[in-house]
C-alpha cells in the first residue's frame, strides 16, 4: 500500500469528505485530492499531523497496516533511508547494509532527476539528469553530469565526469578528471587521469600517467603514449 491509499482509505473510514479533510488540514480540497491520485506527496512537515489525526505511525502512513497494526518504530538508534523529493517525503525503510536500497524514481522519460546519494550506489537502468555521490557509482546512461568520491562504472554520460577513483564507461560527451585508471569511449573534452588513461579519440588535453588512446587533438603530458589502429573509414 502506498501513501495516497492510506490517505484515501482513513478518510473514507471517518466518513469524511476530501472537503473536510482539507478544511481539517488548513490546505485546498485539490491538494487533498492530488495527495490520494498520487500527483504530489504531503510536505514533510504535514506527515505528522496527518499521523496525529488518523491516529497512526508513520510507518503505517507508509505501508498501510497490512492486515494488523504496526508498532510504533523504537528508539533503538537504527539507522533509516528517508527518500524525497524536494521536501516531500516519498519513501522510509530501515537501513540493511546487505540489501540495495531501491531509489524511487519515476520511469517517466520527460522529466529531469538530479540524484544526490550520500555514499554508495547501484542504480538499475538510465538516470536523466545528474548523479552527485559520496562513493561508488554503478548504473547504465546518465544524460547529466557525474561527480562521485569514488569510482564510476556506467554507461555513456551526457556531461563531465569527476572522480576520485576509477572510471569505466562508455563516452563522455565533457571533460574527464579521475583519481584512478579510465577506461571508456571517446571523450568530449579535457581528459585527466592519476592512473592510465584507456578510450577513444579525446577533443581536449590529455594527461595521465600512460595513455593509450585513438586521437588527441589537444596536447599531452604523460609518460608514455600508445595510439590505437583503426580502419580508415573508423572517425
Amino acid at each position: 500500500m502506498k501513501i495516497q491509499e492510506t490517505i484515501k482509505e482513513r478518510r473514507t473510514e471517518k466518513n469524511l469528505s476530501q472537503e473536510a479533510l482539507a478544511e481539517a488540514f488548513g490546505i485546498s480540497v485539490q491538494a487533498v485530492s492530488k495527495w490520494e491520485t498520487g500527483l504530489s506527496y504531503p510536505d514533510i512537515t504535514m506527515l505528522p499531523k496527518i499521523c496525529d489525526f488518523f491516529n497512526i505511525t508513520m510507518n503505517t502512513l507508509f505501508y498501510g497496516e497490512k492486515g494488523q497494526a504496526l508498532n510504533e518504530l523504537p528508539d533503538d538508534n537504527k539507522y533509516r533511508v528517508v527518500q524525497c523529493i524536494g521536501g516531500k517525503v516519498i519513501s522510509h525503510e530501515e537501513y540493511d547494509s546487505k540489501k540495495k536500497i531501491k531509489l524511487l524514481i519515476p520511469s517517466s522519460s520527460d522529466k529531469k532527476f538530479d540524484l544526490e546519494i550520500w555514499g554508495s550506489a547501484d542504480i538499475e537502468g538510465d538516470i536523466n539528469g545528474n548523479v552527485n555521490a559520496g562513493g561508488v557509482v554503478n548504473c547504465s546512461d546518465v544524460s547529466g553530469y557525474v561527480q562521485a568520491k569514488g569510482g564510476v562504472n556506467c554507461g555513456g554520460v551526457g556531461g563531465y565526469v569527476e572522480a576520485q577513483g576509477g572510471v569505466n564507461c562508455g563516452g563522455i560527451d565533457g571533460y574527464l578528471k579521475a583519481g584512478g585508471g579510465v577506461n571508456c569511449g571517446g571523450i568530449g573534452g579535457d581528459a585527466s587521469a592519476q592512473g592510465s588513461l584507456n578510450c577513444g579519440n579525446i577533443e581536449g588535453n590529455a594527461t595521465a600517467q600512460k595513455i593509450k588512446c585513438k586521437k588527441v587533438k589537444g596536447s599531452i603530458n604523460c609518460d608514455k603514449v600508445i595510439i590505437k589502429k583503426y580502419d580508415d573509414d573508423e572517425d
